[in-house]
Formats: structure tokens, sequence, C-alpha cells
């Protein structure tokens, strides 16, 4: 990027030297220049051929002379900052293609943390990333840091990743952990190192959530209804410390609060088992690939459903599916809706069939058939 402003800026520059020695412009006035010749601006690049001529003529120059230099500058207009640009994302694009390919685990990292607050775009990232054969480590209050990072050669997840967790709540964290000689001990001793002003309901729920307190060896639903029993110690440092006792989350709810948190499944989608055992032909990632009107099968998880009635009077539902890539909006018109009718709810496994269709370049899907099960 910093070489690409240089190209640019070197151009710019060049053509504020010329109006200002050459026709005795003043910076701001060859400023006004600059910005007309980057923007097109036929009616003041007109507007400033005369003054330009004029202001040549009295440095001395040949009005003939004056004229060509500023037929060049328009051209310039034309074709000079295009090709100026062109060269400039040429050398960016080559720049990013030789680390892509020597240093992929620091490139991934950079570009995982450059899409920081974009779920969309972070989870293409991953995605491409894992099929690189790279390892996405998950979120630790121990060692992931603000940002992205590589850590023996894989990537460690960010914690400004997670949703909620606030830009001060991880500058007190870094600040804490950086003066420590030892690892935080427990949910306890990470309170009472951060303070109950910074030891939090809302800025440590996320993180147990998202597994970043899994490093203190205990189940989530334990750590999420001890918040309270950590604060209430740091401020009374009465007895002894005690954990709540609570249930195990269950797999789909340890599975819903990192969605909830990181917007997608982290450690493992529901789907994953089910695709050892359920073919299917086609996948969000990939659905954009095949054509219209071809015939597919997919599985997803239904997270978003509406019932309508068409003009007949008959039920008919959309039905929202997201799968580990993204998601995709399937239509059951009144025959296939009835048929499933009874079944249909939400985050349940959807196995469908169906014809592909794309409006306005986005797919959708027409059921034919459909089955569910439970996660």
């Amino acid at each position: 990027m910093g070489e690409k402003l240089e190209i640019i800026s070197k151009a710019y520059l060049s053509l504020l030297r010329i109006a200002h020695v050459m026709a005795g412009f003043s910076i701001g006035e060859a400023d006004i220049l600059r910005r007309a010749v980057s923007k097109k601006n036929r009616e003041e690049l007109e507007r400033q051929r005369e003054r330009f001529v004029l202001g040549a003529q009295h440095k001395g120059y040949d009005p003939q002379i004056a004229n060509e230099v500023y037929a060049l500058i328009v051209r310039f207009a034309d074709y000079g900052f295009p090709k100026s640009h062109a060269v400039a994302y040429s050398l960016i694009s080559y720049q990013m293609a030789y680390l892509k390919a020597h240093y992929p685990v620091n490139f991934y990292a950079a570009l995982l943390t450059n899409a920081t607050g974009n779920t969309d775009k972070l989870v293409q990232i991953l995605i491409e990333a894992k099929a690189k054969g790279i390892t996405i480590l998950p979120p630790s209050i121990q060692k992931s840091g603000r940002h992205f990072k590589v850590e023996n050669g894989q990537i460690r997840y960010s914690l400004s990743a997670i949703k909620n967790v606030s830009q001060p709540f991880l500058k007190s964290l870094m600040e804490v952990r950086n003066e420590r000689d030892t690892p935080f001990k427990d949910l306890f001793d990470l309170a009472s190192s951060l303070s109950t002003a910074v030891f939090q309901q809302k800025a440590i729920e996320p993180l147990i959530k998202a597994g970043a307190l899994d490093d203190f060896q205990l189940d989530r639903a334990v750590l999420l209804a001890s918040i309270e029993a950590a604060r209430k110690h740091v401020d009374f440092n009465v007895g002894k410390p005690k954990l709540a006792v609570t249930e195990p989350l269950s797999q789909q709810e340890r599975l819903q609060y990192e969605k909830d948190v990181l917007g997608f499944y982290l450690s493992e989608h529901p789907l994953t088992k089910w695709r050892t055992t359920i073919q299917v032909s086609a996948t969000t990632y990939n659905v954009n690939r095949q054509r219209d009107g071809q015939y597919v099968k997919m599985l997803g998880i239904t997270s978003e459903i509406k019932q309508i009635r068409t003009k007949k009077g008959e039920l008919m539902a959309f039905v929202e599916l997201q799968d580990e890539y993204g998601s995709i909006s399937a239509t059951l018109f009144p025959k296939e809706f009835a048929a499933v009718q009874q079944q249909l709810e939400l985050n349940l496994i959807a196995y469908v069939e169906g014809v592909l269709e794309f409006r306005f370049g986005k797919p959708q899907l027409k059921v034919k058939h459909m089955r569910m099960q439970a996660m």
C-alpha cells in the first residue's frame, strides 16, 4: 500500500510542480488544477487553461509551448491517473500473491484481522485458510491478543472478533497479562487480577461462550454460573471461593453460544457428523458454481421460517437454511409445505432436494423434498 501511495503521490507532485514552476500557480491554485485532473472535470480544466497559459507567458514561456504542455496535462487526466493506479495495484497484487504463496499463515492472519467485524468475510477467509491446511486455534484468555496472530505455525483466534468484548476491556486485560509472570490460575484469579470494575458479566460472558476461558478446564456452564461468585469473592474476600454447581452444557447449547458470540460455529458445526452419512451435491460455499435449474441435494439448519398464504389461500413457506459456509433461502410451495408443516421448526437439521434458481445473481432453492432431524 505504501508503494502504491508513493507512485500516485509522485504523479500528483509532478503536476503540482509543473503548474507552480512553469505557470506561477500558488500551491493552492495548483491543487485546484490537480483536483480537476484527478476528477476529469472538463469545465474546470478549460477554465484553468487560460490561467496556465497566461501564467507561463509571464514566466517567459512561448504561448505555443504553454498550450502544448497544458494539452499533455489534459491528456494525463484521461490516461495518466488510471495508468498510475493500474501500476500501483499490479504491484500490490504481486506482493500479496508472493506473501500468500510463501507466508500463508501470516497472510491469512492479517486478512482475518482486517475482516474483524464482518462475519461473512471472516467465515469466507477461515474456510479458505482451513482448506490450505492451516489450523485455527480457539480464542484463549491466556494467549489470544486483540488481533489474529501466528502461533507455532497456526492462527490463534482474536479476542476482538468476539461480539460484545469491548476494546477498553481488552486494553485492561492485555496490561494485566503483560505484568504477570504466570498464566491466570482460574476464574477467581482472573477476577482478582482485573478487579470487579473490569471483570463484569457483559465482558466475561461472551468470552466464556466463545471458549476463551476453556483454559481453566471447566464446563462453560459452570464458568457462566460462577461469574457473580468470582465478583463477590474479589469484593469481600471471605473464605475459599466456590464454583457454582450446575448441569453441563449440551453440545447443541455449546455450539449455539459459539454462534451467538462469533457469528458461526468455531469448534464443530452440527452438520459435520451428518455429512459422513448423508450425501449432498452442493453447499452454500459452492452453490454459485451450479447452473440455474440444476437439481441439488443440500444440508442446512433451519434458522428462519416465514409462512404466507397464496392468492388461493393456501399456506406456503420461505425457510432460511444455514450450513458451515453461509445461508440460502428455500421456498416450499403449498404441496411441499403441507408434507412437512407439522415437523418444521427452527434449529432443526434439514435435508433438502430441489431446483436452483438464481434471482438477481443470488441462489434460491425451490424445494421438492425435505426431511428434518434434531441436532
